[in-house]
């Protein structure tokens, strides 16, 4: 795996959006034209949360998470080590709790229910 891929993840893993989204933006000229939708599916999710928490921005996190879904999906089951599967279908459901969630700023437990990216042997 791509150390700025594994350090996406960790920043990611530990809420921390923008630095994620920044870390794969900077890996973006290094990686793969197989891999580019990958990492633009990660940049997608990693925008829309920033967006959530920080601007409280409800259909703006949906849209962006659901063009990230759609970049994601055909790197399942696994790909460089991470669970795929996982994360489409927990992002997925995050979204879709997103479109009936309210529209103002989300509340402090919002941020537990945010998925993680897991490798695949966990």
């Amino acid at each position: 795996m791509h150390p700025k891929l594994q350090e996406a993840v960790r920043l990611f893993n530990r809420r921390e959006y923008f630095s994620c989204h920044q870390v794969l933006e900077e890996g973006w000229p290094e990686i793969a034209a197989e891999d580019q939708a990958f990492y633009e599916a990660l940049i997608r999710f990693a925008t829309g949360l920033h967006l959530r928490f920080n601007r409280g921005a409800s259909q703006g996190t949906v849209n962006l998470l659901t063009q990230g879904l759609m970049r994601l999906e055909n790197y399942r089951p696994s790909h460089h080590g991470l669970d795929v599967a996982r994360l489409y279908a927990d992002m997925d459901a995050h979204a879709e709790h997103l479109k009936t969630a309210a529209k103002d700023k989300p509340g402090m437990f919002e941020r537990w229910r945010v998925p993680r990216i897991y490798y695949a042997d966990e």
